[in-house]
């Protein structure tokens, strides 16, 4: 699995006196996972976390360290008992990039039993140390001198281990939430500079001539068997990545190429159509490609991910794959004056219209993955019908959702004052939907269930950032965990985002 990482030199911590203890070398991790989030939100999910599986918390002098008080034991009737609680500690590496670890602490007590007399003394005291805190030095057992003979051992060594259980249920919990997508009406627009577009900042591709080997240089495995007059691909994605576009665009290449008509749905508002028709027919040179730049969702002061260069580039293809022949059409389906349950209502009526206008065209639709969900209902709202649950009653349906390795995606998110941000944003994925780096595109098919809602996989590879389409061929952060992280507000200076 690769991803940004940190390098250091991992020792396993205590508290006070307590001594160390080493774990196994394997179940230490080589490298510590950046978190592209500030180190406040980071120790806000992992006090949630913890807190949803009952523990609380002590006061801490650091605010960068958590620690959550003793358990209390398990069981009655033993002398020798184990007390754990968690120790977090968290390190700003930058702005908006933070390490989080999850320690388990151990807390051992012995006790020795054997000058006992009275059997009801050792129940009564059991029974107190239950209902204590056995670690205050103020407990007072001096009420009787029987009580003086009790030998149990209350300061036992303290050990720490790395939980990566719980590291791995936090990674899940700050990288795998669904794309935030802006719509207009959400934000106030603020005014951003006139942007300067060197030579180096437009798509090439219209200088270029049609390869020989055709249009479609790279396959995507399993779409044969899925290919015939009609049917409907719904592929649900993670915003603001290069791989999905680019491998939507080999779908698109691939099944035109056997002399389908295939339509590409784009998350863009359907004001955008007539720039996209424009840019369709035309020869895609620099004027063309600022003439579909100046519509405002590609100006829009928050850029959530569906207005990416990669989208651009996609857009671009499809251009391209027309002047080559192939019967390619683009169709921006999404709303900018609708959210929620009725912006999914009315992009499903797009595509309902147009099966029943077009009965033997492919639908190749692109969207984030709370749209592609097939049953109703999310966390933040049970009420929720997303547009493939309104799409399920056609029969040739296929919902596929992204697999990938872990990397790292343009998006948007809340903070913590519920302020929204956009810049680099970690991407883990969920175990149904892992994989690793390397691989070609495939499509994977299998049995949907009920709770799952999904059909399939298309696998894109390692996530990789795409910038906002305006910033032009904006150089991303390293992946390569050797490489040392950088701050994504000095590579990418976007005025009002950062």
């Amino acid at each position: 699995m690769h991803c940004r990482w940190l390098v250091v030199a991992l020792t396993v911590m205590a508290v006070g006196c307590a001594h160390s203890k080493r774990g196994p070398e394997a179940e230490l991790p080589k490298y510590e996972h950046v978190f592209q989030k500030p180190l406040t939100e980071a120790l806000t999910a992992t006090r949630q976390l913890l807190e949803e599986r009952g523990h609380t918390f002590e006061e801490t002098e650091d605010p960068n360290q958590l620690v959550t008080t003793w358990s209390e034991p398990d069981r009655a009737g033993t002398r020798n008992t184990t007390y754990t609680r968690y120790l977090v500690t968290g390190i700003q590496v930058a702005p908006r990039q933070s390490v989080v670890r999850i320690f388990r602490m151990t807390q051992q007590t012995t006790g020795n039993d054997a000058e006992w007399k009275k059997l009801w003394w050792k129940v009564y005291l059991e029974r107190y140390e239950q209902v204590s805190n056995p670690f205050v030095k103020e407990v007072d057992f001096d009420q009787d001198d029987a009580q003086t003979k009790r030998l149990s051992m209350l300061r036992g060594a303290q050990h720490g281990t790395r939980d990566l259980d719980l590291e791995q249920a936090l990674t899940l919990r700050l990288e795998s939430a669904p794309s935030v997508e802006v719509l207009a009406g959400n934000v106030a627009e603020e005014k951003r500079p006139t942007a300067v577009r060197a030579p180096e900042f437009y798509l090439e591709r219209w200088k270029d001539e049609l390869p020989a080997e055709g249009p479609c240089t790279t396959s995507v495995r399993g779409l044969p068997e899925l290919l015939h007059p009609g049917l409907t691909l719904l592929i649900g994605e993670q915003l603001g990545t290069n791989e999905v576009p680019k491998v939507v665009g080999h779908i698109v290449c691939q099944a035109a190429q056997t002399g389908l008509a295939v339509v590409l749905g784009l998350s863009l508002p359907e004001t955008e159509q007539a720039r996209v028709d424009r840019y369709l027919a035309s020869p895609g040179a620099p004027a063309d490609q600022d003439a579909l730049l100046e519509g405002r969702f590609w100006n829009r002061t928050y850029q959530d991910g569906r207005s990416s260069r990669a989208v651009l580039d996609l857009i671009d293809r499809a251009r391209a794959l027309r002047a080559a022949g192939l019967r390619v059409t683009v169709v921006a389906y999404d709303t900018d004056v609708l959210s929620g349950s009725e912006r999914d209502a009315v992009q499903a009526r797009v595509w309902t219209k147009r099966r029943a206008a077009k009965p033997d065209e492919v639908q190749v639709v692109l969207a984030g993955n709370t749209h592609t969900q097939l049953r109703k209902g999310t966390q933040w709202d049970p009420s929720f019908t997303p547009m493939a649950h309104l799409m399920k009653d056609d029969r040739s349906l296929v919902v596929l959702e992204m697999s990938y390795a872990q990397g790292i995606r343009w998006g948007c998110d809340l903070n913590r004052e519920s302020k929204l941000v956009c810049g680099l944003v970690g991407a883990t994925p969920a175990p149904n939907v892992a994989a690793r780096a390397g691989l070609s595109p495939y499509i994977q098919l299998r049995d949907a269930s009920a709770t799952d809602g999904l059909q399939g996989l298309l696998y894109v590879g390692q996530l990789t950032p795409s910038m906002p389409a305006l910033l032009g061929p904006v150089e991303a952060p390293p992946t390569d965990p050797r490489q040392a992280p950088r701050t994504p507000g000095r590579d990418v200076p976007v005025p009002g985002v950062f």
